[in-house]
């Protein structure tokens, strides 16, 4: 990837739960930085927020190693950058890392009118909250700080993907002239569908909506195939009735292809 295209992309990866029971979780957000390392966004560009309780958790058969569902990533636990760890991930560290906030003194989103953003959120939720390991992140708060990146000119374009229960609720306020197209994994009243049970470690390895979207942008040219591309494959590839993937925002942006942004 052209250095000074890959340099104007940022790329925020949240995993918002803790414990073994949701290994899930930290296996997508790994997964998704192993692939969209690969296609040439550099660390310096990534911001990875994880609990970080699974790889060497006493429950975890083989220690150091995370597995997800792209199968030819043997472990995509190496080489995950530990941005915020343990009690760091919380909805205000997140908020600050997404906006340019650097009085935490940890590593932020630098970004100004001509970058390129892209969020990837993996968690539990409920109606108005995506979950993290305390305090949840409230909708309002959200949309807030979108608001605010909007008009201080922090972003061209941002896409957000958000894997949680009832995620369509965290959207719900999301204004259509922000320049942000946003997908989840639910609508306002559905659980998330784990699948890809594991039955050496005794955990699912994924969700539906996650593992639908991790499969196409690692099996697909990102140069031609657009966000409403991807988009169509995790609506006819899911396989649970419940499972009903929404968009948001500005459909325009979804004609760009993945690579804008990935």
């Amino acid at each position: 990837m052209d250095q000074e295209k890959s340099a104007n992309k940022w790329v925020l990866l949240v995993a918002g739960s803790k414990d073994w029971k949701n290994y899930r979780h930290q296996a997508n957000v790994c997964c998704a930085y192993q692939i969209i390392k690969e296609h040439g966004i550099p660390d310096d560009n990534i911001v990875v927020m994880m609990y970080d309780d699974i790889a060497y958790n006493k429950d975890n058969p083989i220690k150091g190693n995370i597995t997800s569902v792209i199968t030819d990533i043997k472990n995509v636990y190496t080489g995950v950058p530990k941005d915020y760890t343990g009690d760091d991930v919380t909805p205000s560290n997140f908020l600050a890392a997404l906006q340019g906030d650097d009085r935490t003194q940890k590593k932020v989103i630098i970004s100004g009118r001509n970058n390129q953003i892209f969020v990837y959120m993996s968690s539990l939720g409920d109606e108005g909250t995506f979950g993290f390991p305390g305090q949840n992140l409230d909708a309002a708060d959200l949309i807030g700080a979108i608001n605010s990146m909007h008009h201080d000119k922090k972003f061209s374009k941002m896409v957000i993907y958000m894997d949680s229960d009832k995620s369509k609720s965290m959207f719900k306020d999301l204004s259509p002239l922000k320049n942000v197209y946003a997908v989840t994994s639910s609508d306002e009243k559905a659980k998330n569908q784990p699948n890809n049970y594991d039955t050496i470690r005794k955990v699912y390895l994924s969700d539906e909506f996650s593992s639908a979207w991790l499969t196409f942008i690692n099996g697909n040219d990102t140069s031609s195939a657009t966000l409403e591309n991807l988009f169509d494959f995790i609506t006819n590839t899911v396989q649970k009735p419940q499972v009903l993937p929404c968009k948001f925002g500005d459909m325009k942006i979804g004609e760009n292809t993945l690579s804008e942004f990935l």
